[in-house]
């Protein structure tokens, strides 16, 4: 099942069973039509109360497959509420034409025709959570819906961020899909609107009864980020339980008690982001990611890869100093030959110290180095004969992607992770150990086909022999990872705040 911005808000009145009947009845284009001269309708493959969703062939591109959504009409609505819907829509597009994430729909036109308007979007090849969890009533695996719900976190955090915040509204299993390889896609923004710090409440009440939070309904308040946190809370509850939340908004049982498998770390997490309270939610969706991963994060120890450091067996001593000709007191003689004793001892200390510090440094860079490679040599990355050209990595993905490489040897003290694209080819990585801010600097290259990762600098200190004998494992690890693919790396790219990865044949 392919859609993209499929689900939207229904009628008041329109109920599931007659939502196809609805669609059905006013859907305007059949197969085969063509708009803009350009889009050749192919089939419907979704739709709610406000618009129908098209599979269709872009003849310019070759018949590439997009989602085409046209805003329903209602012949029962009077004429202010039609021109509020086409309002809405309009809405809807100016938000997301401006959007660029990989777990949203790419947007890449907007019209209007014979009265109607047009959103074309990627087609995303998938099925919503919803279906999903129709497949398995009595909830889907913790881990699965974590990783949803992480990278939910995710978008709904690149929303929030927006100048100003874009609060989404509406989120639910229904308007969120899932592809074969497990990314999430969210969709329908019909009812998503712009933050504005100056207003006391919203004028009218908008999204999913069960999903939606008190403060989302006419005269209770204004609808905030911490409101996308309440209805992500509602969607992880469905999914989890399989609990309906339309069937008793505002009451919810703490997950671990409607299904004993799950941790009540994690309900803990879902019970926190359904508080009626906004501000005794997560202040931020950043903040719940956060809380997700810790909730799933095993408690056992964990112990690091033993290290094993050679020492040294001996230590040599420099040649005395010969005696002076001019022939000193005996007092004067004993000062010096205690200064001069104290002087070597100090200098072979701190020799005897250095190659210590020197050894351990480059047996943990070994260490370091051989993890690295090691990982990075055994991941999936995906690579075959139909990936796609163009892959995009955001600041979010390779904070997850340190913060789980990192998780296993750090023990319990790995703090924040955060990441800094600065185009056209670094990235800043900074980690907090043990309260400690580490700060990492890479160069990004791609050298016969394979990506090579150069490390300059921590905390601004530059690495010179460390950073290269790390950087040497990682770069192993990418060249074993990408020995037997048909796939080869064409450039690495640094745009705003996403990695752009071009693949060849």
């Amino acid at each position: 099942m392919g859609a993209a911005g499929a689900t939207v808000v229904r009628r008041p009145g329109a109920t599931d069973a007659a939502l196809p009947a609805l669609i059905e009845r006013y859907a305007m284009l059949t197969p085969g039509t063509l708009l803009q001269n350009r889009y050749r309708i192919i089939r419907q493959i979704g739709g709610g109360g406000m618009g129908v969703v098209y599979l269709a062939a872009d003849t310019r591109l070759a018949d590439k497959p997009r989602a085409i959504k046209e805003l329903l009409p209602d012949p029962h609505a009077r004429p202010e509420e039609r021109e509020q819907a086409a309002v809405q829509f309009r809405r809807e597009a100016a938000i997301l034409a401006h959007l660029s994430h990989p777990n949203l729909p790419n947007v890449s036109d907007y019209f209007e025709q014979d009265g109607n308007f047009y959103l074309v979007m990627d087609y995303i090849e998938g099925e919503t959570l919803m279906d999903r969890l129709a497949r398995s009533p009595g909830g889907l695996p913790e881990q699965e819906v974590v990783d949803w719900a992480v990278q939910l976190c995710g978008v709904l955090d690149y929303l929030h961020s927006q100048n100003p915040p874009v609060i989404f509204r509406d989120m639910k299993p229904a308007n969120v899909m899932v592809t074969a390889e497990g990314m999430v896609k969210l969709i329908d923004f019909g009812v998503a609107r712009l933050f504005d710090p100056g207003k006391g409440t919203d004028t009218l009440k908008m999204g999913t009864a069960g999903y939606a939070p008190p403060e989302q309904y006419a005269g209770q308040g204004q609808t905030t980020p911490r409101s996308d946190i309440y209805s992500l809370g509602a969607t992880i509850y469905q999914l989890l339980t399989g609990d309906d939340p339309t069937a008793h908004p505002f009451v919810f049982t703490p997950p671990n008690q409607l299904r004993r498998t799950i941790s009540p770390r994690l309900s803990g997490v879902v019970m926190r982001a359904l508080n009626l309270d906004p501000d005794a939610r997560f202040p931020s969706a950043r903040a719940m990611s956060q809380a997700l991963r810790e909730a799933t994060r095993p408690r056992s120890l964990r112990l690091p890869v033993p290290i094993q450091y050679r020492r040294g067996t001996g230590t040599a001593l420099l040649a005395e100093t010969p005696a002076a000709p001019r022939r000193r007191s005996r007092p004067a003689r004993i000062i010096l030959s205690i200064l001069g004793w104290i002087g070597r001892t100090l200098l072979t200390v701190t020799i005897a110290l250095f190659i210590v510090v020197l050894l351990l440094l480059l047996g943990g860079s070994f260490a370091v180095s051989a993890v690295a490679e090691r990982a990075i040599a055994d991941t999936d990355w995906g690579l075959t004969l139909h990936t796609e050209p163009e892959r995009v990595m955001t600041e979010s993905d390779l904070e997850d992607g340190v913060r789980a490489f990192l998780e296993p040897y750090a023990l319990d003290a790995l703090g924040d992770v955060r990441a800094d694209f600065r185009p056209p080819d670094k990235a800043l990585i900074s980690v907090e150990l043990s309260s400690n801010p580490v700060s990492l600097e890479a160069r990004l290259g791609v050298h016969d086909g394979t990506p090579v990762i150069i490390l300059e600098r921590v905390n601004d200190v530059p690495m010179y022999v460390i950073g290269g004998i790390i950087s040497g494992g990682i770069n192993r690890g990418f060249q074993k990872a990408f020995a037997d693919s048909p796939l080869h790396v064409t450039s690495l790219v640094i745009a705003g705040d996403q990695l752009e990865i071009y693949l060849g044949r």
